[in-house]
């Protein structure tokens, strides 16, 4: 088996072709350069020559069979099909693992694009350079054949001199950038821009590089050990220069894009490095304003898309909030309780993309970690203060989106919508029942029960979305019985905690693609919900094809706690997932770590008489179970009853 890894961490453009000159292969630097991710150009097996179009002909890829070692570096132009150009230098090399057979072959690419823009772009200053200088040479002849008249001579020189080094400096001043040199001991040269005072908030010549850069101390001895690298060339200058620092941190939030270039003698010794430091504030806040409006956009698609979760999420959210209200404000503030209302109020906002509401209850839930951990009175308050300011936040929300949500958010109740013809045949058939209780079960059944699967559909872009971020594979949401059909009403506020069961799915239990192969899994992880009526209950169940739960990783964080599991068995132990604020994570990040999710499952179950386990096996998987009384009567003053 090719073992391609190696080339993973190179920071030039890699590729592996097959001898159908298909990409088998490529590193991260290569997809940037195609605009294509680099699972696609491996997945789809696209052609190399499809890729790449270039100004000539490869010829070590028109010979590509007949190659018996590396080909010499190719200079050529190129375009994709994304419209992306540049010039780069490309070898190809026979290449394969302990003799293996079909030989493949390796496309390395030197990005030469970088330096000729430099090249330009300083050409004219250095031009002018050389021609000032060839004026000083026949002035120094003159001088010598004017040696009469040399104060005259000497005068008039000096003139030009401070002429020539007044217009390099109108130059150096009139580019708009930040633009100096620091040599090997990292002091700063006497050449420097005007623009520097303002990008780099100081006058740089004769300063320590670290220092205009605004290094920390704890920076500086990093700083310096790369340094000496891009001098001593241990790599290619292009492959170091990006690990520099990439922005210069400006008092007044300013975004400075730090870029570095060599400057090397005339035998291609490194002699110094130029600095240029570009204001690239709005470059940056358009970016920003961008990626809100998408984010926007992608928020209102799935308020359109989900109009009924939409109007639970609301119902819910309108309620959890008041109850957080009036908790917060209580003298004994019932942590346990706070964390799980601002827990699933995060994560319901976070379904529908409400990112800012998200946000403010992930910093709330930071204030309360720290609360816990300090009894703090200012922390306190602040936590008071963000809780309190959540309502007004989801308020905003509601009025920002009004013409989205309609009347969703100012229904107290599900409205149901039926063809007249359905209504007319049901009057057919169920009228003449002699039972009242029939007709009026079969009625719920016709028009109030709706299928149980609608209410996690929406949870797959959610687990997508986290798998994404973790470098997964997750198969769409599997329902084994999609026609289940229940009311939803009493179930309600059990349905929105199952986000975390989800969120913990793909955080948790789905491994990575490399570790499901070496398992022999498929790549892509898969999540299966099932639903079942037993008697008087109806239990839904999550189940997952991952890791599984590690009893001794639980025994070991709950020994951390301080809490026994002696004499539990395995499948005892596992169960502690449900305790409160308990979670293997030992950093909080916005997708787990708060030991809140499973919690909030099992007392939603409680809260209707129900409760929730967990199966597990090492290395196969886990089930969530939850298990709940099969409710079929709702009336509007939402009082529920409990079948049999």
């Amino acid at each position: 088996m090719m073992d391609t890894k190696i080339f993973d961490t190179l920071l030039e453009p890699t590729f592996v072709l097959n001898q159908e000159k298909k990409i088998v292969y490529c590193n991260e630097p290569a997809a940037l350069l195609t605009d294509i991710s680099a699972r696609k150009l491996v997945r789809s097996g696209t052609p190399f020559d499809e890729v790449f179009k270039f100004e000539v002909p490869l010829e070590g890829l028109q010979n590509l069979s007949a190659l018996g070692d590396a080909s010499p570096y190719q200079e050529v132009k190129f375009t994709t099909d994304a419209g992306k150009d540049g010039k780069v230098q490309v070898t190809f090399q026979p290449f394969a693992f302990e003799n293996e057979q079909p030989v493949s072959w390796l496309v390395f690419f030197r990005d030469v694009t970088l330096e000729e823009t430099l090249q330009k772009k300083y050409r004219k200053e250095f031009e002018q350079k050389e021609g000032y200088i060839k004026e000083l040479e026949k002035a120094r002849a003159e001088l010598e054949d004017y040696s009469k008249n040399l104060e005259v001579k000497v005068a008039e020189r000096t003139a030009e001199l401070s002429s020539l080094n007044q217009l390099m400096k109108a130059l150096l001043d009139s580019l708009g950038q930040g633009f100096f040199i620091f040599n090997q001991t990292g002091d700063v040269l006497e050449i420097a821009s005007k623009a520097c005072e303002t990008t780099l908030e100081t006058d740089p010549r004769g300063k320590k590089i670290w220092s205009v850069l605004g290094l920390t101390e704890k920076q500086v001895p990093g700083f310096q050990k790369w340094t000496t690298t891009l001098f001593a060339e241990m790599l290619p200058f292009e492959d170091l220069a990006p690990l520099g620092p990439p922005r210069f941190p400006h008092s007044q939030g300013k975004e400075i894009e730090l870029q570095y270039y060599p400057m090397r003698t005339e035998t291609g010794a490194m002699q110094g490095v130029v600095v240029v430091a570009t204001d690239i504030t709005s470059l940056v806040q358009a970016q920003r304003e961008a990626e809100f409006e998408r984010a926007h956009a992608s928020m209102i698609l799935k308020l359109l898309e989900n109009r009924r979760q939409v109007a639970s999420f609301i119902r819910e959210s309108e309620a959890m909030l008041k109850e957080l209200s009036n908790e917060i404000q209580k003298p004994g503030l019932d942590s346990e309780l706070t964390f799980r209302l601002l827990h699933t109020l995060k994560g319901g906002a976070a379904t529908f993309s409400v990112k800012e509401f998200a946000d403010h209850c992930h910093s709330a839930e930071t204030l309360l970690s720290e609360y816990k951990s300090f009894q703090n009175q200012q922390t306190k308050e602040a936590l008071s203060k963000q809780c309190l300011e959540l309502s007004p936040l989801f308020e905003k929300f509601l009025k920002d989106n009004e013409m989205v949500l309609g009347n969703m958010q100012k229904l107290a109740e599900r409205w149901v919508e039926a063809p007249a013809s359905k209504l007319s045949d049901f009057a057919e058939v169920h009228l003449g029942f002699s039972s009242l209780a029939k007709s009026r079960q079969a009625f719920q059944e016709s028009f109030l029960f709706e299928p149980a699967s609608s209410h996690f559909t929406h949870y797959n872009e959610v687990m997508q979305n986290v798998a994404e971020r973790l470098g997964k594979v997750i198969a769409p949401i599997r329902f084994a019985n999609p026609e289940f059909k229940l009311l939803p009403e009493p179930y309600e506020n059990l349905f929105g905690t199952m986000i975390h069961a989800f969120r913990n799915a793909a955080d948790h239990a789905i491994e990575t693609p490399d570790v499901r192969q070496e398992r022999g899994k498929p790549e892509a992880g898969q999540i299966t919900v099932k639903f079942e009526r037993k008697e008087n209950d109806v239990i839904f169940c999550i189940q997952d094809d991952g890791g599984g739960i590690d009893p001794a990783r639980i025994r070991s964080k709950l020994q951390s706690m301080g809490v026994s599991t002696e004499g539990e068995t395995d499948e005892q132990t596992v169960q502690h997932i449900f305790d409160s604020q308990f979670s293997t994570r030992d950093v909080v990040t916005d997708l787990s770590g708060r030991g809140v999710g499973m919690d909030a499952i099992q007392k939603a179950a409680a809260a209707l008489g129900g409760k929730a386990w967990v199966n597990t096996q090492l290395g196969k998987g886990t089930e969530l179970f939850v298990q709940v009384p099969w409710i079929d009567q709702w009336s509007t003053d939402k009082k529920f009853k409990i079948a049999g």
